[in-house]
């Protein structure tokens, strides 16, 4: 097993767990104690763990949140599913806006061979996509990039977007509650996603089951305030019940 394989592995484990042993890891993997340190001080680092003695404990709560890289490797294949559900509301003629997150980062890729559409994006990834598509009018947004977010936003960002108006947005956030709405740990991006909802016509958030249930530090808007959810068939179902009271409730 290779190092990214193995560190991939381990913050899976993490996550199951809440906590590890940092000798019984070394066991496990076949490397030295000195590897699985060297592992785990790159995830604290990011503030993933909190490294303790002779071992690793989970970081949660409303201000937790994982990077892009680790973001990428979850839910992968409901995330294609959601995302082919998306383009299906894409019109030939639209003006939309691709958020930053890595679902969304999936519908640029299914729309890059489209023609006669108008793209604004903020995220780095979704540029990267789109950009080799002549027939797609990309427009990227200024900003304070956000490593986190592989994102540009801010007050630039919120003042550039607040000239324009979108027919869709196709939104991410990080966790999804009946009661407190679409949100996420950042403030910074919380505001700017704020901005985007109040500019769209039509606002699509493409959200995986395991971010429902959750509620974070900043409160985006509520669900009365968007048009759809598409999310996967992982859903529990008396929970998808309690959401389609609420609001448009797609599973694919």
């Amino acid at each position: 097993m290779g190092g990214i394989e193995r560190k991939l592995s381990i913050m899976k484990k993490i996550q199951e767990q809440g906590q590890v042993n940092i000798a019984e890891l070394a066991e496990e993997y076949g490397v030295s104690v000195m590897t699985i340190r060297r592992d785990l001080a790159k995830f604290a680092k990011e503030g993933m763990i909190t490294l303790e003695y002779g071992g690793a404990v989970l970081n949660t709560g409303a201000l937790f949140e994982y990077n892009m890289v680790m973001k990428q490797r979850e839910c992968q294949e409901e995330k294609r599913r959601i995302a082919k559900e998306c383009v299906s509301y894409i019109n030939d003629g639209d003006s939309i806006f691709l958020d930053a997150g890595t679902t969304i980062c999936e519908v640029a890729r299914l729309i890059a061979g489209r023609k006669n559409l108008t793209v604004m994006t903020h995220s780095l990834l979704v540029a990267n996509v789109l950009s080799k598509n002549d027939s797609i009018n990309l427009v990227m947004c200024p900003g304070k990039f956000r490593a986190t977010s592989m994102a540009y936003m801010g007050q630039l960002t919120d003042d550039f977007v607040s000239s324009f108006r979108f027919d869709k947005l196709f939104l991410a956030v990080e966790g999804v509650d009946s009661e407190t709405g679409l949100s996420v740990p950042n403030l910074t991006d919380g505001i700017t996603k704020k901005r985007l909802v109040r500019q769209s016509k039509n606002v699509i958030c493409a959200a995986d089951s395991s971010k429902f249930g959750k509620s974070f530090y900043y409160s985006i808007c509520d669900l009365s305030e968007i048009d759809l959810i598409v999310t996967d068939i992982g859903l529990n179902p008396h929970q998808a019940e309690t959401y389609k009271g609420k609001v448009d409730l797609k599973m694919v």
